[in-house]
């Protein structure tokens, strides 16, 4: 199949994108002269990920090493390359836990995602081949391309996956690339790619979807990365199968869709202690982000009538943690039908204070009001909160212990999350610096204490006239996005049917030259060996003559079935036109080509073709050359791969013949 980009797609703007701190990081690290104590600095703002970046310093990777207690302590030991993943991957956890694809359950994949993740890094820490930490973040990310493709077509994706139900994740990519004409793997290693992860996670996120009977060899470390990813996603579907199952009206198995491959009984007994070992980690991850690793906590199955957005019917239970890490919110109780008819339910407000009889003072009006209520006593907690919680309205004190209203209000305006929510600053404070300083800060408005509830809950109807407005920015906005990610798709596909040959599916003479200029380009770039091998089908004229040209079309059919399906994943297969093909061998030397020519020469001979008219079988001559000293382009490569393929013809036919080139000096 031609490799799709996710370019077009990215042009709606709608892809699950790091938010707030992550983005910075993500940015920032592009730059070759950063440091690691700029990166500290950065991630110091959001306290949710400094605990989250300690919390994986100090994991069983390091068991007995000094525990580390600061964020800049914690980057020393994981590296730049890591603390990049690892804050990428967790500011995508944290910003995209919702969507409007009704069968992606979000919290089940993502709850999946941090149990792949677990479990990689104690295997690689196990097997000492791959850094625990990157085997780590490219489990945690693999599967990002499903929440992509579930985040800019929603409506398309959740008929996919309601179709795809109790299947295995195969017939899933078949699917995706019957819609979209890319499968989420593909998808995956092209953000993975784009956001600039080593090219190591991108080949063992290729090769994740494939047949591990595939033949061929690949780089030994993206084949031990890609052996612990698929270990890791074993105990991942081992792990949450001891959830019960959140059935929605179709019932998804979600754990068929996430794991890439089913592994025997053998291979799960194996892996028992590993899950053992991954088990309690994961419960700390899931409790840290609220999602579900126990029984108790899957959520019940939606009643036909789905209730009220931001009732709390419609949330999860609050996970017990360390309330450093998910501190206890308060959620709106049923409330009489008078006093939900003032208010909509779905706003959500954050208020925060100091002294509890004032909290509890704001969250009684609010309440009463219709607002769904969330409380922090710090603001340290508040900003985790509107971070993990992304709150409509905060309510803040100015003067709070740890860090002021106008510290959170500023660390506010630095994130995504932040730069949305409407900020009442609370305070008895009233003189005319005081109030500058506040909407310097980035405060929208202030009510002084003590306050009167009318003017308070007026002050909040104003800021909810803000909220209105921006939906209603939203909501244009994604019909944009949406009207651009089907212009996206529908490019997509034109591209593809104009490198596609229609007969055989396989990509075309055009596709063939562009893909091979890529390569060429590539192999200099970071002198890596490319080869070709050329192929024709014997006495083809023949067949046609003698059987006619329905016959020789079926040929055609099932010689392009067998190349496509004897190559390596990493290789490309093209019809140049006739009966003429080409496989482009990518890191590959001659010797390599020559192997894949023989497996190709091999099985196109025990092919046994049956088709109206014909039961038989046919031959191949194949011609192998090497991008060498004294090949200067790819028409020198081609021309020597085809005047090999005439010897090969002129030898007997169904057989294999070297391009006579000449070598590099330092062979």
């Amino acid at each position: 199949m031609i490799q799709q980009k996710f370019e077009e797609l990215k042009q709606s703007g709608a892809l699950p994108t790091p938010s707030g701190v992550g983005l910075v990081v993500l940015r920032r690290t592009q730059d070759e002269n950063c440091s690691l104590e700029e990166i500290a600095q950065c991630i110091q703002v959001d306290p949710a990920l400094s605990g989250r970046l300690l919390k994986l310093a100090n994991s069983a990777a390091w068991q007995g090493a000094q525990p580390v207690t600061t964020v800049q302590q914690a980057a020393a030991r994981l590296g730049l390359r890591n603390v990049r993943g690892v804050a990428l991957g967790f500011a995508l956890v944290s910003g995209n836990r919702t969507g409007a694809c009704a069968h992606f359950d979000y919290d089940r994949y993502w709850s999946y995602s941090l149990a792949t993740a677990v479990a990689a890094q104690i295997l690689a820490s196990e097997q000492g081949t791959i850094d625990p930490m990157e085997a780590f973040t490219c489990a945690l990310l693999s599967r990002i391309g499903m929440l992509a493709l579930a985040t800019v077509h929603p409506e398309p994706y959740a008929t996919i996956l309601s179709t795809s139900r109790s299947r295995a994740s195969a017939e899933l990519l078949e699917l995706e690339v019957a819609k979209f004409q890319i499968h989420h793997w593909e998808v995956s290693a092209s953000m993975m790619r784009d956001w600039g992860l080593p090219e190591l996670h991108t080949s063992a996120v290729l090769l994740l979807g494939s047949d591990a009977s595939e033949p061929g060899t690949e780089d030994p470390l993206v084949t031990a990365l890609t052996h612990v990813l698929r270990e890791a996603s074993v105990v991942a579907e081992s792990l949450l199968g001891s959830i019960a199952q959140r059935e929605w009206a179709l019932g998804v198995d979600w754990i068929d869709l996430l794991a890439p491959a089913a592994a025997s009984t053998s291979d799960r007994e194996l892996l028992r202690p590993i899950e053992a070992h991954a088990r309690p980690v994961w419960e700390q991850w899931g409790a840290m982000f609220r999602m579900p690793t126990t029984a108790s906590e899957a959520l019940p199955r939606p009643s036909a009538t789905k209730p009220a957005t931001g009732t709390a019917a419609a949330l999860p239970a609050p996970t017990p943690s360390e309330s450093t890490t998910a501190p206890v919110t308060t959620l709106l109780p049923e409330l009489p039908e008078e006093s939900a008819s003032l208010q909509p339910p779905e706003i959500k407000i954050l208020a925060i204070d100091d002294d509890p009889r004032i909290l509890r003072l704001l969250s009684h009006h609010l309440r009463q009001a219709g607002y769904q209520v969330l409380t922090a006593d710090n603001g340290e907690q508040g900003l985790r909160l509107v971070l993990e919680e992304s709150p409509h309205i905060v309510l803040t004190d100015w003067i709070m212990p740890e860090m002021t209203g106008i510290d959170l209000c500023r660390a506010l305006r630095r994130t995504d999350n932040g730069r949305k929510t409407y900020v009442l600053m609370l305070t008895a404070r009233e003189d005319e610096q005081q109030v500058v300083d506040a909407f310097a800060a980035g405060a929208d408005d202030f009510v002084t204490k003590p306050f009167n509830a009318r003017i308070l809950l007026a002050r909040v109807q104003a800021g909810q006239r803000m909220i209105d407005l921006q939906r209603q920015v939203e909501l244009d906005k994604k019909m944009r996005m949406r009207q651009v990610a089907e212009m996206g798709l529908l490019t997509r596909k034109l591209r593809a049917a104009a490198l596609t040959d229609v007969l055989t599916d396989l990509p075309n003479r055009r596709y063939a030259l562009t893909r091979l200029e890529q390569e060429w380009s590539e192999s200099v770039r970071s002198n890596r060996p490319l080869s070709v091998v050329m192929i024709d089908i014997d006495h083809f004229k023949k067949i046609n003559d003698t059987y006619g040209h329905d016959v020789g079309d079926a040929v055609l059919k099932e010689t392009a079935a067998i190349l496509r399906a004897r190559t390596r994943r990493g290789d490309v297969v093209c019809r140049l036109g006739g009966e003429e093909f080409l496989v482009i061998n990518v890191n590959s030397d001659i010797s390599g080509a020559v192997l894949c020519a023989e497996r190709l020469r091999t099985s196109v001979a025990q092919n046994h073709i049956v088709c109206p008219g014909f039961d038989g079988s046919v031959t191949i001559s194949l011609g192998c050359a090497q991008r060498v000293t004294g090949v200067r382009d790819i028409d020198d490569l081609l021309k020597a791969a085809d005047e090999a393929v005439y010897e090969s013809k002129a030898s007997g036919r169904n057989t294999i013949r070297q391009a006579r080139v000449r070598l590099p000096e330092s062979a």
